[in-house]
C-alpha cells in the first residue's frame, strides 16, 4: 500500500472522522481527560486539532478554545474558533496560552513540539498524544478506513476505469523517539505509555476484527505525556 500525505488523506477523510469507533482515540480519551487541568477562563490552544475534539472538550469546561490545524476540509467539522495553520508555524505570538494540546500529530511532524513549547505560557501545560513510537517501529502503519472509496469504484467502474483509492488509506509519517521531546525549560510531570483495554476490544470486535486484539493490546499502543513550562 502506498501512503498518503497527511494533508492530502485528511481531506479525504474529514467528513467521516472522528465519527466512528476509533481503538486509539478511545484509550487515548480515557488517559488524557483526567489529566486537564482547571480550565475556566484559560486560553486553550488545540494544535493539528482536526475538527476540534479536544478544543470542544476545553470550551465546555469553560475554556476560550481555538482550534488550528492544516486541512481546511477537517476544520470545517469543528466548532469556531478555528484557523488553518501549518503547526509547525503556529500564528500565534509566544507564551499566550494556559494549555497547549496535541493529539496524534507528532509523527506526522516532531517539530511541532517546538512550537508547543514557544505558544505555551510559563506555568502553563502542555498535553500531547500519539501512536506510541515503538509499535510504528514493530510494524504498525496509520491507516483509516474510507468509506468513501467504494463510491469512488462504482463510479469509476460505470466509466470502465480503474479504481484510484482503496478502502484503507495508510498515510505517510516520520519515526521519531519519546526521548527528542524534551526542552530546557518544559518539566515532564508524566508519561503514560498504555496498552489497548477493554473498552478498546469491543471497538475490535465491532469492527469485525476481534482476532488481532490479543496481540496488539500485548504492548503500549500510545503514549500520553504532560509537561510543565517553567
Amino acid at each position: 500500500m502506498t501512503a498518503i500525505q497527511p494533508r492530502e488523506a485528511y481531506a479525504l477523510l474529514a467528513s467521516e472522522y472522528d465519527r466512528a469507533p476509533n481503538a486509539l482515540a478511545s484509550l487515548e480519551e480515557r488517559t488524557m481527560a483526567p489529566l486537564l487541568p482547571e480550565l475556566r477562563g484559560r486560553t486553550v490552544v488545540d494544535v493539528a486539532a482536526g475538527p476540534g475534539r479536544w478544543a470542544t472538550r476545553c470550551a465546555s469546561r469553560g475554556a476560550s478554545a481555538i482550534s488550528v490545524d492544516f486541512c481546511y476540509e477537517m476544520l470545517r467539522f469543528g466548532a469556531p474558533p478555528r484557523v488553518q495553520a501549518d503547526a509547525r508555524r503556529l500564528p500565534f505570538r509566544d507564551s499566550c496560552a494556559d494549555l497547549v494540546v496535541c493529539a496524534f500529530a507528532l509523527g506526522y511532524a516532531p517539530e511541532i513540539f517546538t512550537e508547543l513549547r514557544r505558544v505555551v505560557r510559563p506555568g502553563g501545560m502542555v498535553l500531547a498524544s500519539d501512536v506510541h513510537p515503538d509499535a510504528l517501529r514493530r510494524g504498525w502503519t496509520r491507516t483509516f478506513r474510507y468509506s468513501g472509496a467504494r463510491l469512488d469504484r462504482e463510479a469509476e467502474a460505470s466509466r470502465g476505469l480503474k479504481p484510484a483509492l482503496p478502502d484503507v488509506i495508510e498515510i505517510a509519517h516520520q519515526l521519531y523517539a519519546l526521548e527528542d521531546l524534551r526542552a530546557p525549560d518544559l518539566w515532564q510531570t508524566g508519561l503514560w505509555q498504555p496498552c489497548l483495554g477493554a473498552p478498546e476490544r469491543a471497538i475490535f470486535e465491532q469492527a469485525g476484527c476481534a482476532e488481532r486484539f490479543a496481540e496488539a493490546s500485548l504492548l503500549p499502543a500510545i503514549f500520553v505525556a504532560q509537561w510543565i513550562r517553567v
